[in-house]
């Protein structure tokens, strides 16, 4: 019994180790933003209509995708409908409230936590966890909005809520790797 014993925990452990020091790949989009993601998650593409990034663990439940469109397009739905106008306010801080508020709509409930103000490699950020029941499984959700030079970006990362304590790490820190490019050339002389 302490043979089975010594074994499982240094099992465990070896676990812990090569969760804590997980290998990352470097993804590039577009030329337009790059973020470090663990190498255990691999391409998609069914996972939203409208991500510009979709990554997947399927066996161990993990997803993160990456949302951007310009600040532009939201401003200006924002001045223009009396409704967004009265509720929410053209910077970011009226961005992530509007999609929190969306995302409200679809969870079922849904615990939010505070927004968390903070920069994401020199780029305005806010920060927020959801917890809830989609399609009647209980999921764990971490959101970055990011405001870069002349676009917002969604960073969403989503697995089941009983594995919220295998994935935290791995989704603050992909969050906190997303890098906006210079998206203009210098002219070589």
């Amino acid at each position: 019994m302490k043979t089975s014993s010594i074994t499982s925990l240094i099992l465990m452990f070896l676990l812990y180790i090569s969760c804590a020091n997980e290998e990352v790949q470097s993804v590039k989009i577009k030329g337009q933003y790059e973020i470090e993601l663990p190498k255990t998650l691999s391409k998609a593409d069914n996972l939203h209509e409208d991500a510009s990034l979709q990554y997947q663990n399927l066996f161990s439940e993990f997803y993160t995708i990456v949302i951007d469109e310009p600040i532009s397009d939201y401003n200006n739905l924002v001045i223009q409908d009396e409704y967004l106008a009265e509720n929410y306010k053209p910077n970011l801080t009226g961005y992530s409230n509007l999609l929190k508020d969306n995302l409200s709509v679809s969870v079922k409930n849904a615990k939010f936590s505070n927004f968390e103000d903070t920069k994401i490699n020199g780029m305005e950020a806010k920060l927020m966890n959801v917890s809830g029941t989609v399609d009647d499984i209980a999921i764990y959700y971490q959101f970055g909005f990011v405001k870069g030079k002349d676009r917002y970006y969604q960073i969403v990362n989503w697995t089941e809520l009983q594995r919220k304590d295998d994935h935290s790490k791995s989704m603050q820190n992909i969050i906190a790797s997303f890098k906006e490019l210079n998206r203009t050339k210098k002219k070589i002389h």
